[in-house]
């Protein structure tokens, strides 16, 4: 569903909570996160059919007050939108295709209704759209509800500190990572700003006491980012891990201000894939990459599972960064291919890639 804009909101509000959204297709609810702990559950509408909202783990990139839509204006009772929208990206799209938005028709909540979109009734919108920032991920899936977000911790904003440098002249500075985020200014070659997080190829900074989003492409770093070790910096480890402490946090990356995408409580049993000398790296259930801190776990050295493998069938199989089919390609594969498969998430083969990586590949393409 297209969206025209007609106003935008833009707040420094919230800007460093980690919040994380589900949304369950299956029964039409969207739970709200936030530091990997459930806090909020609301009644929505989704796709007519089971095809139509996408699959997956998408960033919310732009936010919009009176979204108009077609011909008709935001705040016309015509509109089907309501009067917010929080669009998210899908395949790289600017925000304006799905999205979480309010609606005209207020019996639909609950039920399987929408083009693709999802619908909440508009006292719940506006709670929702004031809660949570630009970059906030969105994990949709079809009957999977645990109470924890098990979406792909990737796409949510990474910790960052440093500087960094303008380096093309009127450099967009947006409100969310996506081209298809307002512009709140444009910079000159040279201008320097603060970094306070990292979404996929964009950076968060702060700007005059707000938050903005810049593109990697146009600025360059003036400072290490040391609060994040390299990936090169852990070395490969097999075995499991077990939770030591009465809760604890399991982030999106290796460093204490990551956002946390669960909470394992003592006793909890996690994969493990690499280490270093603070933090564990694991892979949680569902197949994504997580860390958890030396301090709350102890290795248990146990002998790996017996190792599996699918071979490809078709010419050529896509493997993806997420158990959907409009995920991110990491790698395309021929016909013959063997990979190690180290589990399972759905219809989808969770595989092991180079360096301690998973992906996913679907069970139409290997076997």
């Amino acid at each position: 569903m297209a969206v025209a804009a007609f106003g935008f909101f833009f707040s420094n509000a919230g800007a460093a909570a980690n919040y994380q959204v589900e949304v369950d297709k299956k029964t039409n609810r969207l739970y709200l996160y936030k530091d990997g702990s459930l806090v909020k559950e609301y009644r929505v509408a989704t796709g007519r059919t089971e095809d139509l909202t996408p699959e997956g783990t998408f960033p919310m990139v732009v936010k919009i007050n009176l979204p108009g839509w077609k011909d008709i204006p935001g705040g016309d009772p015509r509109n089907p939108l309501g009067e917010k929208w929080m669009g998210l990206t899908v395949n790289g799209d600017n925000g304006r295709t799905y999205g979480i938005h309010g609606t005209n028709q207020p019996n639909s909540i609950g039920t399987h209704a929408s083009s693709g979109c999802i619908r909440m009734g508009a006292e719940d919108l506006r709670e929702l759209y004031g809660t949570i920032p630009e970059g906030t991920p969105v994990w949709i899936h079809n009957g999977r509800h645990t109470g924890k977000w098990e979406g792909d911790p990737s796409f949510a904003v990474q910790p960052m500190s440093g500087k960094i440098k303008v380096t093309v002249n009127l450099a967009n500075l947006r409100t969310g990572p996506s081209l298809g985020a307002f512009i709140i200014t444009q910079l000159k070659t040279g201008h320097v700003l603060e970094v306070t997080g990292q979404i996929q190829d964009w950076y968060r900074v702060n700007h005059n006491g707000k938050t903005g989003f810049i593109h990697q492409s146009t600025v360059q770093k003036t400072s290490d980012h040391a609060n994040t070790p390299p990936a090169d910096s852990f070395k490969q480890a097999s075995g499991m891990i077990e939770i030591t402490a009465s809760i604890a946090n399991v982030r999106s990356d290796a460093s204490l201000s990551a956002p946390i995408v669960q909470k394992a409580s003592k006793g909890t049993k996690l994969t493990l894939t690499g280490e270093n000398s603070e933090w564990f790296r694991v892979r949680l259930a569902t197949g994504y990459t997580a860390y958890v801190h030396k301090t709350v776990a102890q290795s248990l050295k146990a002998a790996p599972p017996a190792t599996k493998k699918v071979t490809v069938f078709v010419n050529l199989a896509n493997i993806r960064s997420a158990p959907s089919q409009s995920a991110t390609i990491i790698m395309r594969v021929a016909k013959g291919t063997t990979i190690e498969k180290v589990g399972t998430n759905g219809e989808w083969h969770i595989v092991k890639l180079s360096g301690g990586r998973t992906g996913f590949i679907h069970n139409s393409v290997a076997k």
